[in-house]
Formats: C-alpha cells, sequence, structure tokens
C-alpha cells in the first residue's frame, strides 16, 4: 500500500512525498505576479467541423467584441478540430461563445513567465518528481516581465501551482491577462 501525505484538511497524495513536496504542504498559498491568490488562467477548447474558414469567422467575432486571443493550439483530423484558446477576458468570450451556440470546454490552466533558459525544464523536472501529469502545453503571444509565458495543463493545478510557485517559477493569473 502507498504511503500518503496529507495536503491540508482535505486530500492525499498517493505516492511516497519528496522532500520537494512536504516543502510545499507549509501552508504558503500561491500567487500570481501582482499578488493575487489564484494563479490559474482559463483555456478553452472550441470544437469545430473541419471547414474551411471557421477558425477565421471565430477570430473576426471575437475581434468585433473586443477580445484578444492570447495563446492558441489546433488538433486537426480529417473531420473535426480543437481549438485551445486563451482569451484576455475569459467571461466576455464565454458569453459571445453561447451567443452564438458554439461547442467548447474550459480548462484551468497554469501560466508560467518563463525567466531563464532554463525555466522550462525546470518546470518540467519538478512536475516530473512530483508525478504530476502534464497534459499538454503551448507559449502565448504575450510576454510576462519581458519574458515569453507557457500555458501548462496538468492533471493537479493547486498542488502543480504551489510546487511551482515555491520553487521561483512566477505564474500569472487570469487578472494578470486583461492587462
Amino acid at each position: 500500500m502507498p504511503n500518503f501525505v496529507e495536503y491540508g484538511a482535505h486530500s492525499a497524495l498517493p505516492f511516497p512525498a519528496p522532500a520537494a513536496i512536504i516543502h510545499i504542504m507549509s501552508g504558503v498559498q500561491p500567487q500570481t505576479a501582482r499578488g493575487h491568490e489564484e494563479p490559474f488562467g482559463v483555456q478553452f477548447s472550441i470544437f469545430f467541423a473541419n471547414r474551411v474558414g471557421q477558425f477565421k469567422d471565430l477570430l473576426d467575432l471575437m475581434s468585433e467584441k473586443g477580445v484578444n486571443i492570447l495563446g492558441v493550439s489546433v488538433v486537426d483530423s480529417c473531420d473535426w478540430s480543437v481549438v485551445r484558446i486563451v482569451f484576455s477576458d475569459p467571461n466576455r468570450a464565454r458569453a459571445i461563445l453561447k451567443e452564438n451556440n458554439l461547442p467548447f470546454t474550459e480548462s484551468m490552466i497554469l501560466l508560467a513567465v518563463l525567466e531563464e533558459d532554463d525555466t522550462l525544464a525546470k518546470i518540467f523536472e519538478l512536475l516530473l518528481r512530483a508525478e504530476i501529469n502534464m497534459f499538454f502545453a503551448f507559449p502565448l503571444m504575450i510576454r510576462g516581465k519581458a519574458h515569453p509565458v507557457m500555458v501548462i495543463h496538468v492533471d493537479d493545478d493547486v498542488l502543480a501551482a504551489h510546487l511551482l510557485t515555491r520553487h521561483n517559477v512566477t505564474l500569472l493569473g487570469r487578472e494578470d491577462l486583461a492587462s
């Protein structure tokens, strides 16, 4: 039976915790670059039939409504496409998608600022050591403090945010993207 390490009052980790994990469980809350307590962004996965011009129509629609696209990743197949997008204003984007009957899902994401040449490698090493699975990653088309920003979607956002902030990785939040 695996060892469990208590994480707060409500959950446990189903693996022997390395020293790095035990260290982050000291109660320090993760923070964004501006000091907010929720260092998470929102990423939308929008589903399209694979027809010419649909993505351009979405870009035009969002532009007309004043919502900027900060990052995008497209997964394509013969019959359909999934477009993963980070918008400047997730609440307005959600409303626009609903008004236009576009099928979508939302995911919490981490927005990591790559301040050093080895920051990405450091992030993935920390996630690996903590046995946190990464589902996907893609860059944003913005910079945080003049450094690139990477979207990272993992299976445990809260633990990953604690882990990364304890190791001095700057995370941005929704409020940071609005400016």
